[in-house]
């Protein structure tokens, strides 16, 4: 099921290349920065992406939800799935997601986790995951629409874990610190990224994305209504 999360979550339409950034759009692009870093913040203090993420995302969110890739556009129609139920899947899938990965990378460094990440995996979680079909094996999708539920209750039950061990400092510490300059560092972004548009999210063309790393956090940030705001995040 990770396997599933890191490779599907979210389609990261990686920056192929970037506008001449004007002083207008250095400005925006600042702006997109600022937001950017109070998302971070917000999740950092509430241990909650659903938060952050209703606090900055797009008006209207329901392609981002739907490009999640935890459920595939076929299964969302075939399941007759409401768009209330396509948001729960998207916000307990990357709550799990970033939660777990702040854990880990908030207590080791992240050229040291290839043999010591399972050590450091709270009791709980093994459990859980050793309980539910979704963590076995390749055959791991959601069947029905009852299943699909029962994917949400899974993700939701795996983060409440990670958030009640979650160490002290949470996103402070010497490994966290390190963790992000070499996540960034390795991202290749050595200049401001912008795209005019993009399909996954919806975004028309001509309209700016300003793609900000962050490190495990990587925005795609739109103007609406003279608001920057979130249009979804990749994952690496």
């Amino acid at each position: 099921m990770w396997s599933i999360l890191l490779l599907l979550l979210i389609a990261n339409p990686f920056i192929t290349s970037t506008q001449n950034i004007s002083s207008e759009s250095e400005k925006e692009r600042i702006r997109a920065e600022r937001v950017a870093d109070r998302f971070v913040e917000v999740f950092r203090k509430t241990l909650d992406f659903g938060v952050a993420w209703k606090t900055f995302r797009l008006s209207d969110p329901s392609c981002t939800h739907r490009a999640n890739g935890v459920l595939r556009q076929r299964d969302i129609e075939r399941f007759k799935l409401s768009g209330p139920t396509v948001e729960k899947v998207y916000l307990a899938a990357m709550n799990c997601y970033y939660l777990k990965t702040v854990y880990e990378l908030s207590l080791e460094r992240i050229d040291s986790q290839s043999d010591s990440a399972k050590s450091i995996t709270p009791r709980q979680i093994e459990l859980i995951e050793k309980g539910s079909k979704f963590f076995q094996n390749d055959d791991n999708e959601a069947q029905n629409a009852k299943e699909v539920e029962e994917l949400i209750s899974t993700l939701e039950q795996l983060a409440a874990v990670y958030r009640k061990h979650m160490p002290k400092g949470v996103m402070k510490s010497s490994a966290w610190r390190y963790n992000q300059k070499h996540l960034i560092s390795r991202s290749g972004m050595d200049q401001p990224g912008i795209l005019n548009g993009d399909e996954t999210f919806c975004v028309p063309e001509q309209t700016k994305v300003y793609v900000i790393d962050r490190g495990i956090f990587y925005f795609y940030i739109v103007e609406e209504r003279g608001e920057m705001k979130v249009a979804g995040l990749g994952i690496d």
